[in-house]
């Protein structure tokens, strides 16, 4: 994908540097107007604004590496370079300095759009589990309550036309600013955005004020990029940065640390709870099976029962939250209630697949020991016979963890498989999988299957009536899954 964001016909406004990035200093007694940005060097064309990320990373690149970048887009026709520090040698191309350009970027890529989140009443979802399934909910009731609803997630996209699936897990600026404006242009009142830690940190949010805020947990994760979890919790908390002064804030209740910083957000501010009954919004479990779970919504004196398709205590506190941030925009609960049911089901989250077999099939994304403890607790409760998990060792994890995600299945599953996280076997995978089976306090529990399409077969075959395989992983697509025909009782479709 070209790193560029160009005006449209539509948008064929020009666009000041000045006026669009604060704090800008440049070396140059002239302003620079332009239609379009770009931040990759070599995709440069001529008129273009070059601004000198540090290739996408957290750290920034070396002094050299970016006069080199620079003098590239140069010899490709900028008319202007935006970067941290003064580049010298440019040949009269002007050089404005920024203190962070990648923010500086966003805005600008949002400003050729001619800010179209203005347009919009939008919601970010974020938070270390739980931000896809949030944001699915929240659009299903801001739909069931009548507005025409965008969103981003890594799923896909809705540009309230059309769903395009498999956005990844963050968008970079320019396509962002691209997607609002097509939301926009389709007629969309509200959009809901699904905002990742990286996005955070890389300044992907510049020129964008959210109207609310879910925050669905804090919890230890993505250290090999915030290098610790201070910074990992700084970074969470500067979604605030983006956000209207009046703001709503959806806190998640049960989660200690997201409770804990609650005196540091300085917004409207609703919690949602399941354990937790003193929040604004609560939850209470009413019965569980396999297929559908039956729980109350309440909300000061206001009670809904709901029924949904996708089990466990995490669903019901996911809805919560929606829930929570849904009431503050005045939706009423039945209409809450409504939009929840409408979600039937999100792709590996706690995924049924349903052939007419006598065993519990489900897909789960479990990428944290927390959230593989989650599932497996949950379906332990509703499994008769074996608890099955077929597990994709990852790769690059340290020993804690590996003995984490070992402790979980040595403790609820009866067999675990273990075998490559993706489908291409190398070395790193078959290391990846003997340190996870190393953990083990019971070795017998895991059964090794290194190829991932034969592991998934297996679990699917020695599967007997009352039993539950679990198949964990990020991309298990479940269209692909052979439920052995012997065990069909319908065609699977």
């Amino acid at each position: 994908m070209r790193a560029c964001c160009k005006g449209t016909e539509a948008v064929s406004v020009y666009k000041t540097l000045k006026h669009v990035c604060k704090s800008v200093r440049r070396n140059s007694k002239t302003d620079v107007q332009a239609v379009r940005c770009c931040a990759d060097a070599d995709e440069v064309r001529p008129g273009d604004v070059f601004f000198a990320l540090d290739n996408g990373t957290l750290e920034e690149k070396p002094e050299e590496t970016l006069e080199e970048a620079a003098g590239v887009a140069v010899h490709n026709g900028c008319i202007a370079v935006v970067a941290q520090k003064n580049i010298n040698g440019l040949h009269g191309v002007p050089v404005f300095t920024v203190p962070n350009v990648a923010e500086c970027y966003a805005a600008f890529c949002q400003a050729l759009y001619d800010y179209p989140a203005k347009s919009l009443k939008i919601t970010a979802v974020t938070g270390t589990s739980g931000k896809t399934s949030v944001s699915y909910l929240i659009a299903s009731i801001l739909t069931e309550a009548g507005y025409h609803t965008g969103l981003i997630s890594s799923l896909g996209i809705s540009d309230g036309s059309e769903f395009y699936y498999d956005s990844g897990n963050e968008l970079p600026p320019e396509q962002l600013a691209a997607w609002l404006y097509r939301m926009m242009m389709n007629g969309c009142t509200h959009a809901v955005i699904e905002v990742s830690s990286q996005c955070i940190a890389g300044g992907h949010l510049g020129g964008i004020q959210f109207d609310a805020v879910a925050l669905t947990n804090i919890r230890k994760a993505h250290l090999d990029i915030h290098q610790s979890v201070a910074k990992y919790r700084r970074c969470k908390l500067d979604i605030f940065k983006y956000a209207k002064k009046n703001a709503l804030a959806i806190c998640n209740a049960d989660d200690r640390i997201t409770e804990a910083v609650i005196p540091l957000i300085d917004h409207p501010l609703l919690t949602a709870g399941l354990r937790n009954q003193s929040a604004d919004v609560t939850g209470t479990l009413l019965e569980r099976y396999p297929s559908e779970q039956t729980f109350f919504v309440t909300a000061g004196t206001e009670t809904a029962a709901v029924r949904t398709t996708v089990i466990g205590d995490e669903h019901i506190q996911n809805c919560l939250t929606a829930a929570a941030l849904c009431i503050g925009f005045d939706i009423d609960i039945k209409t809450v209630a409504k939009g929840i049911e409408e979600i039937q089901v999100i792709p590996g989250r706690m995924e049924r697949i349903e052939c007419g077999q006598d065993f519990n099939v489900f897909i789960d994304s479990a990428s944290a020991p927390d959230s593989l403890t989650a599932v497996l607790r949950t379906l332990r409760k509703v499994t008769e016979n074996r608890l099955i998990c077929v597990i994709g060792a990852a790769e690059g994890l340290k020993e804690a963890e590996h003995g984490a995600f070992a402790e979980a299945l040595d403790r609820y599953a009866d067999c675990a498989i273990l075998t490559a996280e993706r489908e291409e076997y190398s070395e790193e995978s078959a290391e990846a999988i003997c340190n996870l089976g190393g953990r083990f306090a019971d070795p017998y529990k895991a059964t090794v299957i290194a190829n991932r399409s034969d592991a998934v077969s297996w679990a699917l075959t020695d599967a007997e009536s009352g039993d539950t395989v679990l198949i964990i992983g990020n991309n298990v697509n479940a269209g692909s899954l052979m439920i052995p025909e012997e065990e069909q009782a319908v065609s699977c479709v």
